[in-house]
């Protein structure tokens, strides 16, 4: 009797499983072919919207928007290889790792990627860095707000107690370009980009010497400023 009467609740009731287990697929959307299939998830207005996992040819395991991966995620090919990292609107956008084959050889390829495709190690939306920095403590570097794309141009301004000076022994290394003084400033003009740039002088602390570095990396032209402050 007992027997029976579970038959008969199954009977009823999977169907009504089955049912709404299917109905996320049905009613939630994912928009790129290659991993359209079965989505389980967060859904909004009938997409994929938030976390979730969508199985076709490929998977991907992460947050999607509007039905397309964007945000960080996991991308796994049919082939075995794999792209973990940052979406934008269903195409690798910002930092991630891909790990490949390459003749029988496991190979990853780490850095930055552009609308889809890789930019290299370093972040294309990034105008400019500080790379490092010894003995100083307030320092900047950034792009002039009025800047043109022509301009090649950085000016370098260094100041004890807010007061601007060109120490002694300052030494300026550059990857292209020329070094100019201009008044209490000194000006790097005419660069090529990538430039890499390195600034070095002493400056007097408690009547020691003390040697101070900074080294800084400029990826589009314009014009820019690295500002550096000493006690």
């Amino acid at each position: 009797m007992n027997r029976i009467f579970l038959y008969s609740l199954l009977a009823i009731f999977l169907p009504a499983i089955a049912q709404k287990a299917d109905a996320q697929t049905d009613t939630c959307k994912v928009l790129m072919n290659e991993i359209s299939g079965t989505y389980t998830g967060k859904c909004l207005n009938g997409l994929a919207n938030g976390k979730g996992k969508s199985v076709g040819k490929d998977t991907y395991t992460g947050s999607f928007k509007d039905g397309l991966p964007d945000g960080k995620g996991k991308y796994e090919y049919s082939n075995g290889d794999v792209f973990d990292g940052t979406w934008s609107n269903g195409l690798k956008n910002g930092k991630g790792k891909f790990q490949y084959t390459l003749g029988g050889k496991k190979m990853m390829l780490q850095g930055y990627w552009k609308n889809g495709d890789y930019a290299g190690q370093t972040d294309p939306d990034v105008d400019c860095r500080i790379t490092s920095a010894t003995g100083i403590s307030d320092y900047k570097l950034e792009k002039n707000k009025t800047s043109s794309d022509m301009e090649r141009l950085v000016t370098i301004t260094i100041s004890s107690a807010f007061q601007p000076y060109i120490p002694r022994d300052l030494k300026i290394e550059k990857s292209s370009g020329q070094v100019m003084p201009q008044g209490k400033s000194m000006t790097i003009t005419q660069f090529s980009v990538p430039f890499h740039g390195e600034i070095s002088y002493t400056i007097q602390v408690a009547h020691e010497a003390k040697q101070c570095r900074i080294s800084f990396d400029i990826f589009k032209e314009g014009s820019y400023t690295v500002t550096i402050n000493n006690p």
